[in-house]
């Protein structure tokens, strides 16, 4: 927690891909880092309040939701992450589930 004060930004591996953890107003957020228009590392971009913009195009994206604040319609919002303090740490989950028993193959495994 003490690495994200004074609205500082840290990038984990989380392979395949990296994530990008920040407070917003005392709780933890995070979205993937690579900005999904070009790949630069978000975490190396400005941030102003919930909002870090991709520091190659200015893109703005809410660290709260991912969301593509500007350009609209540029490119996709950014992956989110689900984040939670425990304890002296930010521990950070992927939210993402695969619902087989509706998959277009029809089987589970």
């Amino acid at each position: 927690m003490a690495s994200l004060a004074d609205g500082a930004f840290v990038v984990l591996a989380y392979p395949p891909r990296d994530v990008l953890v920040a407070l917003v107003d005392g709780a933890p957020v995070a979205i993937e880092d690579a900005c999904n228009h070009a790949g630069a590392s978000l975490g190396t971009g400005p941030r102003d309040g919930d909002v870090v913009a991709c520091p190659l195009h200015k893109y703005r994206f809410s660290l709260r939701s991912g969301e593509l604040l500007s350009p609209r319609r540029a490119c996709a919002h950014q992956r989110c992450f689900h984040a939670v303090v425990l304890g002296p740490a930010v521990h950070v989950y992927d939210t993402f589930s695969l619902d087989v028993a509706h998959s277009p193959l029809g089987k589970a495994f």
